[in-house]
């Protein structure tokens, strides 16, 4: 017996456990007849695997149609199908463990992603801690004055302003 071939579509049955249960020797005579008439190769000469076709259309009646090779057959798609499952399941085990690894990953550029912007908030409170001891230091010793270098729009020189530290 072939375990490739599911001898209930070659016969133009529905295939499956409950419904191969269900299947009548009737309809399977039946079934049998009417793709014998279109599988013949009396019917197909233009086809060259016309001879192959009829030959395994009638291996599939002939399985099917014995009570103990049908039970057999059954008993083979069965497993087949629950192996297929079980490697269907295992491969979508294994997605889902990769998805959620990518997810993990991801998840953690984010959190590095928020510790890079808490030390760049870090580093600039620093900054503008600095800056306003300079502008304090700097006030003792000018005076209360410092100076402010901007480009003129105008002429493209660079000008210097006198300020005060707190912007008087």
């Amino acid at each position: 017996m072939e375990v490739e071939i599911d001898h209930y579509v070659v016969l133009g049955l529905s295939s499956g456990e409950e419904s191969g249960k269900l299947i009548t020797d009737v309809e399977i005579g039946k079934a049998y007849r009417r793709k014998a008439l279109e599988l013949h190769p009396d019917k197909c000469r233009n086809d060259p695997n016309a001879n192959f076709k009829f030959q395994r259309l009638k291996l599939s009646y002939e399985i099917l149609k014995d009570a103990k090779t049908r039970k057999q057959f059954d008993d083979l798609l069965r497993i087949k199908r629950r192996k297929c499952e079980s490697q269907y399941n295992s491969r979508k085990r294994k997605m889902m463990s990769d998805l959620e690894e990518r997810e993990h990953a991801s998840l953690a550029c984010d959190s590095m992603k928020k510790a890079r912007e808490e030390e760049e908030k870090r580093y600039a409170e620093k900054l503008k801690e600095e800056m306003v001891r300079i502008r304090r230091d700097s006030h003792r010793n000018t005076g209360g004055q410092f100076f402010r270098v901007q480009k003129n729009v105008s002429n493209g020189r660079w000008e210097f302003e006198k300020c005060s530290v707190f912007g008087k």
